[in-house]
């Protein structure tokens, strides 16, 4: 039998999910609950717990209990797949703002992770991507790709407000089949915090990922900032 916190966590959730309980809505006082429901305040204080570990509520000291925006459930680190197919087959709509697109040369850290000279030439894409509708339009990701000049000579040419970086590689012939990817917890640069909108203080999900072709050739270099507060991942495993 469920223990009778896991019971009340459950019930909430049924209301948050019918609508009862609206995104962004406060929900009643622990000491209101805990009379409406005829249990103690400690039992409907772990319930509440729990719903906020699962990012389903989210407690204001001093103001209340709200309901929270479920975090979005990125694939990346599963599936080889660009953000934009990802936000298609979820059919949502995805906005992406290009905040640079240049060349440069590599410099060490992106030589290393592109095994190419640190003097090799490479084209640098910065883009602030949201999803309508979702977080009030908030930045969902800042992220910054590398590609070898020589691999790509066209790309600083492109507008990739609205084209999706895979599906070129894809249309010349130099489709990303497998990837390698780093995710740790990290507190955000400046310019990335500003870019999500977020505090220097509130912590980023940063993924390092480095794309390869068929034939193994180093392709692109990637570093991704994902707010915590609105992002989890799914990992897939087969054995």
């Amino acid at each position: 039998m469920q223990a009778r916190y896991v019971q009340i966590a459950e019930q909430i959730r049924g209301q948050i999910a019918s609508g009862e309980y609206p995104i962004g809505g406060k929900i009643p006082t622990e000491n209101e609950l805990a009379d409406a429901l005829g249990v103690s305040r400690p039992t409907v204080r772990q319930a509440l717990d729990l719903l906020s570990r699962e990012g389903r509520l989210v407690r204001v000291k001093g103001s209340g209990t709200f309901v929270s925006q479920p975090k979005l459930v990125h694939e990346s680190t599963s599936f080889v797949t660009g953000y934009r197919e990802e936000s298609r087959k979820k059919n949502r709509i995805l906005r992406t703002k290009v905040v640079c697109l240049q060349t440069e040369r590599a410099g060490e850290k992106v030589g290393d992770a592109l095994r190419i000279s640190a003097a090799e030439i490479v084209t640098k894409l910065v883009r602030i991507r949201n999803l309508e509708n979702l977080y009030a339009n908030a930045p969902v990701v800042y992220t910054t790709l590398y590609v070898p000049l020589r691999l790509f000579p066209e790309m600083p040419d492109m507008d990739f407000t609205d084209v999706s970086f895979y599906e070129a590689l894809d249309s010349r012939g130099q489709s990303v089949v497998h990837a390698s990817r780093r995710l740790e917890i990290v507190m955000p640069p400046a310019e990335v915090a500003a870019g999500l909108g977020v505090t220097m203080f509130e912590p980023t999900a940063f993924i390092t990922s480095r794309g390869y072709t068929q034939a193994g050739q180093a392709i692109e270099y990637t570093e991704s900032y994902y707010p915590a507060s609105r992002s989890s991942f799914q990992i897939e495993i087969n054995r």
